[in-house]
């Protein structure tokens, strides 16, 4: 029986690009998971710890992640993360297929931990989870969707991505953050 990692570095669907080859999840202690879009090329695919860079700094998306997450008691190695596509996707126009590609992986993945809560981050990893073209996201962040993934049914609720580019990452997510508080996580 192939497991869920060795099935990532066998899989060549998108070409042989750079993937997360040790670590493709991040395990955590909340009741929710936080799922990004593709790894980066300068992130835990060389530090093998997601958010960090090879000198063990937080990294600007993974700064204002610490930020939200500050404000309800918890920090970056509390939660659960991984990313919707395994491989780095430099060309973004190629990131719906690979996500596309990805979903069995990360059903797998999401099936093997007791989380009830996904969180994705942007438009793509929401895109790919409830399998609809996403015409203005803004529509769909802080909104709850119940669906089921493999054998198991979720809270999926979209948040903005926390990159420090993003004017609407710390600000416009804060809010999203106070309520899975409110809400026991």
């Amino acid at each position: 029986m192939v497991n869920t990692q060795e099935k990532i570095i066998q899989c060549s669907l998108c070409g042989h690009l750079p993937k997360l080859t040790e670590k493709s999840m991040q395990y955590g202690n909340t009741n929710f998971i936080i799922i990004g879009e593709s790894p980066a090329k300068d992130g835990w695919i060389e530090s093998k710890r997601a958010f960090y860079n090879t000198l063990g700094k937080l990294q600007g998306t993974g700064r204002v992640l610490e930020k939200l997450l500050n404000n309800i008691g918890l920090s970056i190695d509390d939660i659960y993360f991984t990313e919707c596509c395994k491989c780095v996707i430099t060309d973004r126009s190629k990131l719906e297929k690979c996500s596309k590609n990805c979903m069995p992986i990360l059903a797998e993945q999401l099936n093997n931990i007791p989380c009830e809560i996904i969180l994705t981050m942007g438009v793509h990893p929401t895109q790919a989870i409830l399998h609809t073209k996403i015409k203005k996201f803004a529509d769909y962040v802080g909104k709850e969707f119940d669906i089921s993934i493999g054998r198991k049914n979720y809270k999926l609720i979209p948040i903005y991505h926390p990159s420090p580019l993003n004017p609407k990452g710390y600000k416009d997510n804060v809010s999203i953050f106070e309520k899975l508080k409110k809400n026991s996580i």
